[in-house]
């Protein structure tokens, strides 16, 4: 009895140990398979048969190994992994046997890639033994199929799928029919095929829909022929990225009352028509990306009132009045007019008009805006009074513009922004009236790294604040790339190191001003006098010297070059153009070893601005007038303009270098300077094609020589 206790208890632990060994201290055949216990995988290549692997593995993986016949035996060694993910990769199978896939019960997830040589039909009677029931993913990629039997799937009737993938094929006609007998699909996916011909019919249980680089050059037909009901009426999501489809109109999206999103991404549609998605009364998401070919948007084409996402980005549309380059047509009033409910809009990568007025209307209807999206739009100048439209807006992109300054109306009353980007402009200076204190301290988010800041007593506010506040928490970026761009001694140098002091930026007073000048012009009436009495001979002749010399220069001696003058150029323009003058033309005249005098620059402190003028006009070989619309509205640049005529009048019209540099309206043009147009020959400044051109027939302008016509000397 003793004997048989013993024998039962050995016997029992031997079994013990033997399912132990089995179960758990199967090793990882290391040299052609890789496995982890954190992700309960294993991948396996180089093999002629499946391996036991550890009892930690449910998904395994099968690449670039010997397989050609797949039967119920060829699973023997994982029968009790219980294996839940199963994928084959280039394997060469011909063939999968009606038994396959009978003891794998667990099976999820099943995915067949690259086997070019596999019987399909052998395929299809594998699934009679699939554990259909537990099946969540099937992925039939890349094997080259040219179309698949009308019965492929019949064996899944009444049966659910999580996603069907038959990406990356050679399928040229899809017929939706093969998948009528699933009781749902949630995601069809039909990617990278030659798809010209898309049947819809047998796609009621589908709810996501992938036809994303296919050959498709018009939209599925939705509608049942016979009924006129929806093939898809389940379908929620549609993505036509990349295929052939040229035009859109009011009966494209028919039969589609239950789509929530829709991606039309890099198609060949030129013209989006009126009410083209006014059909679909459940669309919240709509993506019309990268269609460099679309030039025309009609009124009503964004007519939809459920819609909440829009992206239209990179399309390199002008929203703009007029191009040059190419012709766009939209209507501002009504672009956005009849989708009231979008809520997020992106615009990256397009034209954004730098009028006040255009934008305005633009983006006047968009009230329920959370998020506005103007990327690199190459917006200059930031309107007033609208995101104040926009009680909601919580984040505002404008990275990547040419932004320098903006009103301090702008940012005003943004109670509900917390997200501001504005990170890559051209923004040199932030003060006080930037932005409102109360908008920074509501931020959670704010960007503006990657500007030209400028590290003079102008920024002193801005890093002040930095170091009093908790600003510097929000910043992203900060401090590595906040660097100084101006002086050129501090270029490079971190913002964070500038430290300005309040003595180094104290504000002069006008009271030490006019204390110097009193006692310089005492001073100076002082040594006047002295000379005066002393030197009463070598004064007379000094004068004498002094009027045979001007003489001569006005009329006696032809002045052919620029040398008798101290300035190449003197220079007469509006302030309102005083960026371009100083980044763009002067940049030019003195790349060229041209001495230029302007007013803001070269003026003397406390003599008159007649005096000055005058003094610098006769110092200056050249006059260059920059006329534009601002030039002509100012009073004070038209006197300025009457006062160097007499320079024209002595030297003749190549005395004077005009530019137009921006049209001139009508109702500004006064009768002084249209006689000054129609008799003096001028350039008009053009950006971008041509303006080399422009450059160079500038600087010739300014250094051509004239003759002053002879005067006698009395």
């Amino acid at each position: 009895m003793e004997f048989l206790k013993l024998y039962f208890f050995c016997f029992i632990w031997y079994n013990y140990i033997q399912v132990r060994t089995e179960k758990s201290d199967v090793p990882c055949l290391k040299k052609f398979c890789s496995c982890s216990r954190k992700h309960s995988r294993a991948r396996c290549n180089r093999l002629m048969y499946i391996p036991r692997v550890p009892s930690y593995v449910v998904i395994l993986e099968m690449e670039n190994n010997f397989l050609s016949h797949i039967s119920m035996g060829t699973f023997r060694n994982v029968s009790n992994n219980n294996l839940t993910g199963l994928t084959f990769i280039n394997n060469s199978i011909e063939v999968l046997t009606v038994d396959a896939f009978k003891e794998m019960n667990n099976l999820r997830h099943l995915k067949i890639s690259h086997e070019f040589f596999l019987n399909v039909s052998s395929l299809k009677m594998s699934f009679k033994n699939l554990n259909k029931v537990r099946m969540q993913t099937m992925y039939f990629i890349n094997n080259g199929w040219t179309m698949l039997p009308l019965d492929f799937f019949s064996d899944f009737r009444n049966h659910t799928l999580v996603k069907l993938s038959l990406d990356d094929n050679i399928l040229r006609n899809f017929n939706g029919s093969q998948l009528l007998e699933f009781s749902e699909i949630h995601t069809l996916s039909v990617e990278r095929n030659e798809l010209v011909i898309f049947n819809a019919s047998g796609l009621h249980t589908v709810h996501h829909l992938v036809l994303i680089s296919n050959n498709l050059f018009e939209i599925p037909n939705f509608c049942s022929n016979e009924t006129g009901q929806s093939l898809v009426p389940k379908l929620s999501q549609l993505n036509l990225k990349d295929n052939a489809i040229r035009k859109l109109g009011s009966s494209s999206f028919k039969c589609l009352e239950n789509l929530r999103e829709l991606i039309l991404d890099e198609n060949r549609v030129l013209v989006l028509k009126n009410d083209t998605f006014s059909r679909l009364t459940n669309l919240k998401t709509l993506l019309i990306n990268r269609m460099p070919h679309l030039s025309t948007i009609e009124p009503t084409a964004f007519r939809c009132p459920s819609l909440e996402v829009l992206k239209f980005v990179q399309n390199e549309f002008y929203f703009v009045s007029s191009t040059k380059n190419k012709t766009f047509s939209f209507d501002p009033s009504n672009l956005f007019k009849h989708a009231r409910s979008l809520k997020k809009v992106d615009l990256t990568r397009n034209h954004m008009t730098n009028n006040p007025g255009l934008f305005q209307k633009i983006f006047y209807p968009l009230t329920n805006l959370t998020e506005l999206n103007l990327q690199a739009t190459y917006i200059r100048m930031l309107p007033e009074r609208v995101f104040q439209r926009m009680p909601f807006l919580k984040s505002l992109h404008l990275k990547g513009n040419r932004i320098t300054t903006w009103n301090r109306k702008v940012f005003e009353n943004l109670t509900s922004l917390r997200n501001l980007y504005m990170d890559g402009n051209h923004i040199r200076v932030i003060n006080e009236s930037s932005f409102p204190i109360k908008l920074l301290r509501s931020l959670e988010a704010f960007d503006i790294s990657f500007n030209k800041f400028w590290c003079t007593c102008a920024q002193k506010w801005f890093v002040d604040y930095l170091r009093s506040s908790n600003i510097s928490k929000i910043l992203k970026n900060w401090p590595q790339f906040y660097r100084c761009d101006y002086p050129d001694y501090k270029r490079g140098v971190l913002l964070i190191k500038y430290k300005p002091t309040d003595a180094e930026c104290a504000t002069w007073s006008p009271i030490f001003t006019v204390i110097i000048v009193i006692v310089v012009s005492i001073f100076l009436v002082i040594v006047v006098l002295f000379l005066m009495f002393n030197c009463q001979a070598n004064i007379r002749n000094l004068i004498y010297l002094f009027r045979v010399i001007k003489r001569k220069r006005k009329g006696y001696i032809r002045i052919n070059t620029s040398e008798s003058f101290e300035y190449d150029a003197f220079v007469i323009y509006c302030d309102s153009d005083r960026q371009w003058v100083h980044l763009e033309l002067l940049k030019h005249l003195e790349g060229m070893d041209l001495k230029v005098c302007i007013h803001h620059r070269d003026f003397e402190v406390g003599e008159h601005i007649i005096d000055n003028i005058t003094k610098y006009v006769g110092k200056s070989w050249k006059v260059v007038i920059v006329m534009s619309n601002n030039f002509t509205k100012s009073e004070w640049c038209q006197w300025e303009l009457d006062l160097v005529q007499e320079r024209r009048r002595r030297h003749g019209k190549d005395a004077l270098v005009l530019i137009m540099y921006s049209q001139i309206d009508s109702s500004h043009m006064t009768n002084s300077i249209r006689s000054l147009l129609d008799t003096t020959p001028h350039l008009r400044y053009q950006k971008g094609l041509g303006e080399d051109l422009f450059w160079s027939a500038f600087t010739n302008a300014v250094r051509k020589p004239f003759e002053d016509p002879p005067t006698a000397i009395l």
